[in-house]
Order: C-alpha cells, then sequence, then structure tokens
C-alpha cells in the first residue's frame, strides 16, 4: 500500500524523524509514533493542546514471500482500534496479492502525520479509506500496476459485498527524481455510482519537493454533483534539520461552497525520532486563519 507509515514518510529527507523498526525476533518487528500539537483558530476564537494519536504497527515476515501487518490506532486518546490488518504474497517476478483491511493506493497526502509535509490536511480530502477486500499489484522499477475489489471504498466499517468498490492505479517513475500516480475509484452506493479521479505527480532531488494532484468528483455524495479539487505544494529543505513548505489546495462541487487553503509550514527535526512543526494556515473563502504546532515521537 502507498501509505503505511514509512512509505512517504522515508522520501522527506529533509523535515521528518525517521523509523527505526524495532525488531521484537527474526520474524515480527514493531514501529510506530506518538502525535501531539497545540492550536488556534481565529474564525472560532478557540485555542486547544491535544494528544492527537498513538499508533503501533505490528509486521511479520513468514517465508515463501508472505508478510503480514497490523496497525493499532488511538485519537485523542480514546479507545484503541483496529485501523488495518492485511496479509500480502509477493512473488519473486514483482507481482503481489493482498488480503484484509488496507488502506487505499489514493492521493497524495498520506493519512497519517508522519507522512505529511504540515500539519494540517488540504482543502481536497476525498481519498478513498480503509477498505475491507482484496488487492493485486504488479510491476518494477519504472511502472506499477494495481487494482482491488473493496466492500466499500470511503466507508471502512463496510464488510458487505453486496455493493462493491472498485479501485485502479497505474504508477509511472520515467526517471529516479519524478514520480506519478494515475487512479480511479469507483463505488455502487445504492440510488447512485460514485466515482473518483485522482491523479497526481512528485518532483523529488536533492532538498527540492514539488508535488501537483488533480482530483475530478462524479455524484459526490449525490447523482448529478460534481466537482473536482487540487494540490500544488513544494518543500525546501533548508539544512540537514530545518525545511518549509508551503501548499495551496482547493475543493469546488456543485452542491457546496468552493472551499481553498493555503498553508505555510516551517519543520525542525530534533533527533532521529523526534520532530517538530509549525503550521500557518488561511482558509481564504471562510476568511479564518488557524495556527498550530506540532511534535511527533516515534519509534
Amino acid at each position: 500500500m502507498k501509505k503505511w507509515i514509512m512509505s512517504i514518510a522515508a522520501i522527506v529527507l529533509f523535515a521528518t524523524p525517521s523509523f527505526a523498526q524495532i525488531k521484537l525476533t527474526d520474524n515480527l518487528s514493531v514501529t510506530g509514533f506518538f502525535d501531539m500539537s497545540t492550536t488556534y483558530d481565529s474564525g472560532s476564537k478557540s485555542n486547544g493542546m491535544a494528544f492527537d494519536q498513538f499508533e503501533i504497527s505490528f509486521l511479520y515476515t513468514y517465508d515463501m514471500g508472505f508478510t503480514a501487518q497490523a496497525d493499532f490506532n488511538s485519537l485523542g486518546g480514546g479507545s484503541v482500534d483496529l485501523e488495518q490488518a492485511f496479509v500480502t504474497y509477493t512473488s519473486p517476478g514483482g507481482f503481489s496479492l493482498t488480503g484484509g483491511k488496507f488502506l487505499s493506493c489514493s492521493g497524495w497526502e498520506t493519512a497519517e502525520p508522519t507522512g505529511l509535509y504540515q500539519y494540517s490536511y488540504s482543502a481536497t480530502l476525498v481519498y478513498g479509506g480503509y477498505q475491507n477486500g482484496v488487492a493485486a499489484s504488479f510491476g518494477n522499477d519504472k511502472v506499477g500496476f494495481y487494482g482491488a475489489v473493496v466492500g466499500s471504498v470511503w466507508d471502512g466499517t463496510d464488510t458487505n459485498f453486496d455493493d462493491l468498490g472498485f479501485e485502479a492505479q497505474i504508477s509511472l517513475m520515467p526517471v529516479e527524481a519524478i514520480t506519478a500516480k494515475i487512479a480511479y475509484l469507483w463505488e455502487d452506493m445504492g440510488g447512485f455510482n460514485q466515482s473518483l479521479f485522482n491523479a497526481w505527480a512528485m518532483y523529488a532531488k536533492g532538498p527540492v519537493t514539488l508535488a501537483a494532484e488533480y482530483n475530478h468528483l462524479l455524484d459526490w455524495g449525490a447523482k448529478g454533483n460534481d466537482g473536482y479539487g487540487w494540490i500544488l505544494m513544494g518543500n525546501m529543505g533548508l539544512s540537514d534539520k530545518v525545511a518549509a513548505t508551503i501548499r495551496y489546495s482547493g475543493l469546488d462541487t456543485d452542491t457546496t461552497t468552493k472551499f481553498t487553503e493555503i498553508t505555510f509550514s516551517p519543520s525542525y527535526v530534533i533527533s532521529d525520532n523526534v520532530g517538530m512543526l509549525a503550521e500557518i494556515r488561511r482558509d481564504i473563502d471562510a476568511d479564518v486563519t488557524s495556527f498550530a504546532i506540532e511534535t511527533i515521537l516515534s519509534f
């Protein structure tokens, strides 16, 4: 899957604490993080300090190409839930088959804070979620193909296969510094068929990371409600410990008010396992400014 907690975080070379798996046995390892923040919102004149999330992931390696992963998650100090759990078989030729509950392949921004370049999510957070089903992928270092059949694309609690959802994605890595992914998501919602076309591209070389994403929505939440969303993002590593990110994103559908935002976020790596960032975000259409300071401790 694209977004388990180490995948995108490994790309953020200049402003993300590292993730070193703790090896419990020859086959079993564990990794995870704590996420804390303090925030202020100019619209509601509210401020707060919170323990946002704790997550622990168990990774098991079997013989003959089989692996398993289980992630346990707690939001805001509440109950601990099973976020995802799946088994994957990978053949020597690069074909893999996954079954269980796993994260959607779609989207530039990651599901976990450890993979984000800033504190908040973009305005166009329309990606698929955690899904119950089966997925297959095949590829090499230049191109990859992915497909999944799931109970629901957007509802992780749906284990009923009466109304199925589908995902398909093509990944392109033409040169070392460029990655592009194009995905199509579709689900039978009962009275209508909701779908999403998601495409993003990233350039990452040296201290510079640039990304752009486009989302096209059809029958979004209701028949006839179409729309689009976008992200433009740049991250510059100023040193081995300091980086800065700027992001502009938006979402516009036929039945909702247009929502655009711009975010600036400097970050600092305290140690291999501790990182901090600050964020200033302006929700342009709502005329609201928010501030955040976030600390992530990884293990």
